[in-house]
């Protein structure tokens, strides 16, 4: 059986530190070991921890989730790490139920189980790995996040094969993570919830395209890095998804009444391969209409073609 560091990101939960830590104490596996890694915390959530049995590091100012996942990374002497965020909280078979799954299949680097959403939202997300044995999902991670970060299991090693996280990017650190492992490694993956991620007001960023710059530029840098290798089948298909993608974030913006987005998105078509023209010229002149009048412009179309159906049952 593997052993299991976990690891616990940590800046400014002094409200939740406390319930992280004792669901990863009342593991039916235990783990090697609990690090908390507070990330230049105010608010004394270092000292909660401290109450605990478990190894706290205190990084001296706040560098972001990427940093701390790191030193913890680099602190950690189990054969792979269990992420747990400080504000989440896991059922008590997590451990056993994905540790299990790297231990049946050596061939797997990342394991994950499915997500219980609680606080403002509910639902569950199940990810983007199939269930079964192990899987090439690089495809999958190129199109979006596929796994949740607090309901993986990531073997050490894999970890430093891929650098760890990027530091330099505050943003979708974990998108990044995915996306370079799913490259070289295989994924596993159970459609059963041991984590529960809490949705709260703090979670909703004033700044979204920031999140969805850091995933561009994450497929444009693993793009680049293929298309070196000389695999360039591979490099076509996912440039196919990538331009997909994009057009989907911009009918997205469009249909969810965020307009104001299109510029953004149209100054990341760079970043795409090859768009097309065609497509450009449209976004960029729905992107001059004035946001206020896109319901009404929408609802005409919608309209329109009710009306055109009708005339074709006719």
């Amino acid at each position: 059986m593997i052993t299991v560091s976990a690891v616990i990101p940590c800046y400014n939960r002094a409200g939740t530190i406390g319930d992280a830590i004792a669901s990863v104490q009342s593991q039916t596996r235990a783990p090697l070991e609990v690090i908390v890694v507070d990330d230049g915390s105010t608010d004394g959530s270092a000292d909660i921890a401290e109450r605990y049995d478990v190894r706290v590091i205190r990084l001296p100012r706040n560098r972001g989730s990427a940093a701390a996942r790191n030193a913890g990374i680099r602190a950690a002497v189990g054969d792979a790490i269990a992420w747990l965020d400080s504000d989440d909280y896991w059922e008590p078979h997590h451990l056993a139920t994905i540790a299990a799954l790297l231990d049946r299949y050596p061939e797997a680097a990342v394991a994950a189980g499915a997500v219980r959403l609680v606080g403002t939202r509910s639902g569950t997300w199940y990810g983007r790995v199939p269930e079964g044995p192990p899987a090439n999902v690089l495809r999958n991670a190129f199109y979006a996040t596929v796994v949740h970060c607090i309901a993986t299991i990531v073997r050490r090693e894999a970890l430093a094969d891929v650098g760890g996280f990027d530091e330099t990017e505050f943003y979708a650190e974990d998108f990044d993570i995915w996306l370079r492992l799913a490259r070289e490694h295989n994924f596993v993956a159970r459609r059963e919830v041991t984590a529960n991620y809490r949705w709260h007001g703090a979670q909703t960023s004033s700044d979204p395209l920031s999140p969805l710059l850091a995933t561009y530029k994450s497929r444009k840098r693993v793009l680049d890095a293929i298309r070196r290798d000389g695999e360039d089948d591979l490099a076509d298909e996912l440039s196919e998804i990538f331009r997909n993608r994009w057009m989907e974030d911009l009918q997205t913006a469009w249909d969810h009444d965020q307009a104001e987005l299109l510029p953004d998105l149209l100054d990341l078509s760079p970043l795409v391969p090859e768009p097309s023209p065609e497509i450009k010229r449209k976004w960029m002149l729905r992107s001059h209409i004035p946001t206020r009048a896109v319901p009404f412009l929408r609802a005409c179309r919608s309209r329109f073609a009710h009306d055109q159906s009708d005339m074709q049952v006719q």
